[in-house]
């Protein structure tokens, strides 16, 4: 995956974590996915990435995880189950992630749009990526449990090598 797509997930995540869940995230080693399916931790969110890059952000945490999130963003105390509130909340920090990162990948000339995420729950969840397509994982660490941001987006092959800059008003298309 190229860094100019990583970059804006790295510095958005952090920046979201920070201001939704009130901690700075310890960030793990990046490393790619070799196995797939994959076996997702309690709680995944899945938010797809379409248009010049095309793919999906899937968030995998443990329920301790999740719970302390939803919980800080709801300014509760504690959420003791992942009801239809808390998990509003955790796609609101995934939509929050995601749509901050597709402004700096539209700053870097890589226009996308994001799907509605999606809020999956329960134990042994198995998450496959579409074949050819890579994974890379960002592991960040809480003090209320691990958060590992999964990244799987290739160039759309309608346009591959084509960038939109952007100069005034007018977006032109150039070869990349």
């Amino acid at each position: 995956m190229k860094a100019e797509y990583l970059n804006p997930f790295l510095k958005s995540v952090v920046q979201i974590v920070e201001s939704t869940a009130g901690e700075t995230p310890q960030r793990g080693k990046v490393y790619l996915r070799g196995k797939y399916p994959f076996e997702s931790a309690d709680v995944a969110i899945i938010v797809g990435i379409t248009g010049v890059l095309t793919g999906q952000v899937i968030l995998s945490m443990t329920i301790d995880a999740a719970k302390g999130i939803a919980a800080r963003m709801l300014m509760e105390d504690e959420v003791p189950e992942l009801d239809e509130y808390a998990q509003s909340a955790l796609a609101e920090m995934a939509n929050m992630i995601t749509a901050n990162a597709t402004i700096g990948l539209a700053d870097a000339g890589f226009n996308c749009d994001i799907t509605p995420p999606s809020v999956i729950t329960g134990s042994r969840i198995e998450i496959s990526c579409q074949e050819g397509i890579q994974t890379l994982v960002i592991p960040l660490e809480l003090t209320m449990g691990k958060l590992d941001v999964n990244l799987s987006m290739i160039e759309t092959a309608m346009f591959a090598g084509v960038k939109k800059k952007v100069r005034g008003d007018a977006a032109v298309e150039q070869k990349a």
